[in-house]
């Protein structure tokens, strides 16, 4: 047997935590600065904890986990995604995982998380473990809302993320994606750009759906979509939205194409002027008119963050003249509590 194998066969039962809080940190404005860690039988894992200044400790607030894309670290998607300010202003915590490099394993090729791999798709082993390990020893050691933890990510922490959304459903309360797709998408290998239309949703929604497993439940799903990304493409976007819905019906009805329609409710269409892009957001909504599922589709976009940093250090990670993705995720993720999702109306009571 192989060292891979071995290490995929007996991750489960190897999985550990390392519960190092590391030294926290005062920056502006009393905010909180501080790294966790966590040792896995895949490897070494680490995530930057930022705790805003205006949160109050006596009071339980929510949690959002955000996960890198490829060729990033958490440092850089922090610093080009801009959730920290929209975290100060609205009172929650942000969590940042990584993976360490690890470069003679090459467990993690081009920095990205195993979104790729069939053993990543399931609970319990390798970077899903690790990210789901991360977030509870946020939510152990801060006052923590666990009716309002979330989860985005960005490219392949998109893919990711979506992962993470049918293997820890009951954890994450409802999830971002960003140029990324839906679960198991990844099976598509280095024929990722035609994933979308390699896979059909009815697949990887059954898929997903057995891999919630007796903890399965309706998680709501924001998507941004470029429409000039040849990483994640259109079709890629549509495909997970599709997946989504059905993945959420199957959990509610045993059958894919209801309750939750699989057509937009209604088509919100954008025109900011100048040089920003033009997008439009389709609206999944349920019998009550609650909200299940937003679709963000961008035009001219390619593969990046949607708004963010206008650095031009960071210009290879953002686009800035897309709309906001760090306040519109957070405008979709506050709507919904963990145990509130199933119908007859999906969103939390105010």
């Amino acid at each position: 047997m192989s060292v891979r194998a071995l290490l995929a066969a007996v991750a489960a039962a190897l999985l550990s935590v390392a519960c190092s809080s590391g030294d926290i940190a005062d920056v502006a404005g009393g905010d909180v600065d501080t790294e966790i860690q966590y040792s896995g039988a895949l490897g070494q894992y680490r995530g930057i904890v930022y705790v805003p200044g205006s949160v109050d400790p006596k009071r339980a607030v929510p949690l959002l986990v955000v996960l890198h894309g490829a060729n990033t670290t958490a440092e850089q998607q922090r610093a080009a995604n801009l959730f920290d300010p929209v975290a100060r202003r609205e009172g929650f915590i942000v969590m940042y995982p990584d993976h360490e490099t690890d470069s003679q394993l090459g467990l993690h090729p081009l920095q990205a998380w195993r979104f790729w791999d069939p053993l990543e798709m399931q609970r319990g082993v390798g970077d899903s473990q690790a990210i789901s390990e991360l977030t509870r020893q946020v939510m152990d050691g801060w006052n923590v809302d666990r009716e309002r933890v979330y989860l985005a990510g960005m490219s392949a922490g998109g893919w990711m993320t979506s992962i993470m959304g049918a293997t820890y459903p009951d954890i994450y309360a409802a999830i971002g994606v960003a140029e990324g797709g839906g679960y198991a998408i990844g099976l598509a290998g280095f024929s990722q750009p035609l994933g979308g239309t390699l896979l059909p949703p009815q697949v990887t929604a059954t898929l997903a759906r057995a891999a919630m497993g007796a903890n399965a439940r309706v998680v709501p799903v924001i998507n941004f979509q470029g429409s000039a990304d040849t990483a994640a493409p259109p079709a890629t976007g549509a495909q997970l939205v599709q997946q989504w819905l059905m993945t959420n019906n199957l959990v509610v009805s045993g059958g894919l194409s209801a309750p939750f329609p699989l057509a937009p409710s209604e088509t919100v269409s954008y025109t900011p002027g100048g040089e920003r892009h033009p997008y439009a957001v389709d609206i999944y909504r349920d019998a009550q008119g609650c909200r299940v599922l937003e679709q963000v589709r961008i035009e001219g976009m390619e593969h990046f963050w949607p708004g963010g940093s206008d650095d031009p250090k960071l210009k290879g990670f953002t686009d800035p003249l897309a709309p906001n993705a760090a306040e519109m995720t957070w405008a979709f993720l506050r709507r919904f509590r963990l145990s509130d999702t199933a119908p007859p109306c999906t969103e939390a009571a105010p």
